[in-house]
């Protein structure tokens, strides 16, 4: 009786560990299922190549992929940043028209000419000579009037006298065909009139050096005693 029961004891305990040795196995086969799925599933893809892994546009993009991973992976460097001088806007028309004169400089003589006994508004110019200011139709010259005012002219048609003589012809830019302005080179004398909606100018020098001068209005030549009229002066020497 005691060697049945020692029997059966045996037997049980070698089915415990039976059961224990199937459990552990089970367990590690489970663990090295969760713990590895990419391992064994880059064998497969090893094992198995994609059908599009010869595609040129996957190639492509794959090498493309792989710089942007290269430069996001790259250390950043703060690089100084460049001292650029800033632009200045140019004005609308892309250029500054040319002066047809400058006023005269202050250390510069007085002009010879004798300005008309009416004229009280008046400055003293400069007219460049050697080096003088042809201008084509469709430029623009700049005109600067007594007290500073600049104004700009559109040219609009040139043309050379018999004697030699230049004149060009024009309006002020921005008020149509308005206000005219002319101007005329002889061989050592310059004679422009400029009208302006606050009046007309004149402008006439003798070998680079004159004035400009606003014309006195008909109230002013109406006055007792002032001429109405204004004196031409002549463009060449007489001979």
């Amino acid at each position: 009786m005691a060697f049945i029961t020692a029997s059966k004891s045996k037997r049980f305990y070698l089915l415990t560990v039976a059961v224990m040795l199937a459990v552990l196995a089970y367990q590690i086969a489970r663990e090295d299922t969760l713990l590895y799925p990419d391992q064994r599933l880059q064998a497969v893809l090893d094992a198995t190549p994609l059908p599009l892994a010869n595609d040129p546009l996957m190639q492509q993009a794959a090498a493309e992929l792989a710089r942007a991973q290269k430069t996001l992976d790259a250390p950043t460097v703060n690089a100084p940043i460049a001292n650029v001088p800033a632009q200045v806007a140019s004005p609308v028309s892309g250029t500054v028209a040319p002066d047809a004169w400058t006023l005269a400089d202050s250390g510069q003589a007085t002009p010879s000419m004798t300005l008309p006994e009416s004229v009280s508004v008046y400055e003293p110019v400069s007219v460049d000579m050697e080096n003088p200011n042809y201008p084509e139709p469709g430029q623009q010259l700049g005109l600067t009037l007594p007290g500073g005012e600049r104004l700009q002219v559109n040219v609009e048609s040139s043309s050379t006298n018999p004697n030699g003589d230049y004149s060009w012809r024009g309006h002020l830019d921005g008020h149509g065909d308005e206000y005219p302005v002319v101007m005329t080179y002889g061989g050592n004398s310059v004679f422009a009139t400029i009208t302006t909606p606050n009046g007309s100018y004149t402008l006439e020098s003798v070998n680079g050096s004159g004035w400009v001068y606003k014309n006195p209005s008909e109230f002013e030549l109406s006055q007792l005693g002032k001429n109405d009229y204004l004196e031409v002066p002549h463009l060449h020497d007489q001979e």
